[in-house]
């Protein structure tokens, strides 16, 4: 029971603001680059808000490395705002 504990609490979600969507094959083609990366467990990009949200076990990823499955797809993910829709970005541990 205590590691289910540990678990959920290394669980964050980020949202990261994007630059570059065009068009729904792009939000596709992020949400598939992010949802790839070990560690993610859940992905929602909104194109029209052009953000994308994404829950992540910080044991195993950071947000350094989602924003570089983002570029790596070809697009930019900008550094979460701490508290952005009330998430926190993950790196701060709050």
């Amino acid at each position: 029971m205590e590691a289910a504990t540990l678990k959920r609490s290394s669980q964050k979600t980020a949202t990261l603001r994007l630059v570059g969507l065009r068009g729904p094959s792009c939000a596709d083609t992020v949400d598939r680059a992010l949802a790839a990366v070990p560690g993610v467990s859940e992905v929602t990009v909104s194109l029209a808000d052009e953000k994308a949200t994404v829950t992540f076990d910080t044991a195993q990823v950071s947000v350094q490395r989602l924003q570089v499955a983002v570029q790596d797809a070809g697009y930019e993910a900008l550094k979460p705002v701490h508290g952005e829709d009330g998430n926190c970005c993950g790196g701060c541990g709050g």
